[in-house]
């Protein structure tokens, strides 16, 4: 079965468990890629599509079945976990749906859909007013993109915590009916299929649809780029793909990957876009270090309780680094594998010098099969 490939992230809530039904329906849709990090709960029943069957199930698996339920041809992959820890390639589709309450996980999906040049569709919900949006992003050197419209505040809530809620997540953002999510789902369905359907024939720039049911209103709003947004360059990577895969690929290994392509007179680094490598771990109780290097999004239970007392591990500011350097590296260090170092395949790993560099995706996106 030909045709595209959408991934929906936040695929289970007040908008995207309404979403996943009309996507499995599209005859222009071969492939589901379903992210949610949550498991259903009784209060979901009331404003989600889902049943009491699916009381503490993961969400992405419970969306899976539906879409394959409806159409048994598709194909469809689950993935339960935080967009922020997915590497890169896993969000790589022809369209990108976001149905999130989360600014951090908005602004996560928005740097991979302008890395990867995916054009991608934004959709929320205000419970209180009735409200229902949509925002469109196509790529594009010279098109909008999420944070083009946000200011100050937009990136200081991005930092607040809820120590009063549960593991200091936020609260629930929208207290949305039922029937509003379905509203936005139907929305963000019809301006996917225009994006599917036209493939590069898109238009160009941004646009934001609000409709106001309490009112009976409808916004249309176009977007423009922001000389001055923080993302900075809004072109698209060039990245090479590798079939080697972390488990196969030493930082040796890369690291002379680059030495071939820049030269040996390079200050040459590996970084991850978007997340940062512990060296070093603090125990809270006896004060000892514990060194070890991997990505702080893939540090496991085991690395959390010091050897010697059993107190807590604690990541601290001077045990974090954003790129890992070849120049002195420990020759242990460099014999360690990627996947030692927490990266998973479909991770996009950048190498070079600060001057130049280049955007490797290291193996196959794992589990891109039906689910």
């Amino acid at each position: 079965m030909s045709g595209a490939s959408v991934v929906v992230v936040g695929a289970g809530g007040n908008i995207g468990s309404h979403l996943v039904p009309h996507l499995a329906r599209s005859l222009e849709i071969a492939h589901l890629v379903l992210i949610d990090r949550d498991v259903y709960e009784g209060r979901n029943v009331s404003s989600q599509n889902v049943t009491a069957r699916s009381v503490s199930r993961k969400k992405a698996v419970v969306q899976a079945r539906e879409a394959h339920a409806i159409n048994s041809r598709l194909r469809v992959t689950a993935i339960a976990d935080d967009v922020e820890n997915l590497p890169l390639g896993a969000l790589r589709g022809d369209v990108i749906l976001a149905c999130l309450d989360s600014r951090r996980a908005r602004q996560t999906v928005n740097h991979a859909a302008r890395r990867l040049g995916v054009p991608w569709i934004d959709a929320g919900v205000l419970g209180e007013a009735l409200l229902a949006r949509v925002d469109v992003y196509v790529p594009g050197a010279d098109a909008p993109c999420l944070e083009c419209g946000w200011d100050e505040r937009d990136y200081a809530a991005i930092e607040q915590s809820y120590p009063c809620s549960p593991n200091g997540k936020a609260p629930p953002a929208t207290q949305a009916p039922s029937a509003l999510g379905g509203l936005a789902a139907a929305l963000q369905a019809i301006e996917c299929g225009k994006l599917v359907r036209n493939g590069a024939e898109r238009p160009a720039g941004g646009m934001q649809v609000v409709l106001d049911a309490g009112h009976h209103r409808h916004y249309l709003t176009a977007r423009r780029r922001n000389p001055n947004c923080r993302l900075g360059d809004h072109g698209a990577w060039t990245i090479r793909h590798l079939r080697a895969t972390p488990q196969g690929l030493t930082l040796r290994d890369v690291f002379g990957m680059a030495r071939r392509r820049f030269g040996a007179g390079d200050h040459l680094g590996l970084s991850v876009e978007g997340k940062r490598f512990v060296r070093e771990l603090a125990c809270t109780g006896c004060g000892r270090p514990r060194r070890l290097l991997r990505l702080a999004a893939a540090l496991r239970p085991g690395d959390s309780r010091c050897p010697h007392c059993g107190s807590r591990l604690a990541v601290t500011g001077f045990g974090l680094v954003e790129r890992l350097e070849a120049a002195g590296m420990p020759q242990r260090q460099l014999d360690l594998s990627l996947h030692r170092l927490g990266l998973r395949p479909g991770e996009v790993v950048t190498l070079g010098s600060r001057e130049r560099d280049m955007h490797v995706e290291i193996g196959a996106v794992a589990g891109r099969e039906r689910a």
